[in-house]
């Protein structure tokens, strides 16, 4: 199992807005698709919404990949993605955020810049 850790606001909705950036959209199903990786949701909005609920948003916005799970809701997104793996132990992973300050003691992060349309590796 491939998993992508996956933040909502600030990299599939940058600007905040409640219809999500298509370009952001078209390139996650991409990667979700063409590297076969299931979405764990670690954005907060896991807080406000059950799996079925965050799908059909989803599905409105246009992804097309299956949300596999939630990471558990610790008020920290770092330990909440390290307890997440541990539970789980997937085969490799990515983690995709624009907020990283969290994430520091964990690998194969993608820091998005939804503002200016960029992303680094970190």
């Amino acid at each position: 199992m491939k998993i992508i850790f996956t933040d909502i606001d600030g990299v599939l909705n940058p600007n905040f807005t409640k219809k999500w950036n298509k370009k952001c959209i078209n390139i996650y199903n991409n990667i979700c698709q063409d590297f076969n990786l299931s979405p764990v949701i670690t954005s907060t909005w896991k807080i406000r919404y059950n799996k079925s609920e965050l799908q059909e948003i989803f599905y409105s916005q246009g992804i097309k990949i299956k949300i596999f799970d939630f990471t558990p809701n610790l008020g920290n997104r770092g330990l909440e993605i390290k307890k997440w793996l541990k539970c789980n132990n997937p085969t490799n992973y990515i983690i995709i955020d624009d907020k990283i300050k969290e994430l520091k003691k964990l690998k194969n992060i993608i820091k998005c810049h939804g503002w200016v349309g960029k992303y680094s590796l970190q």
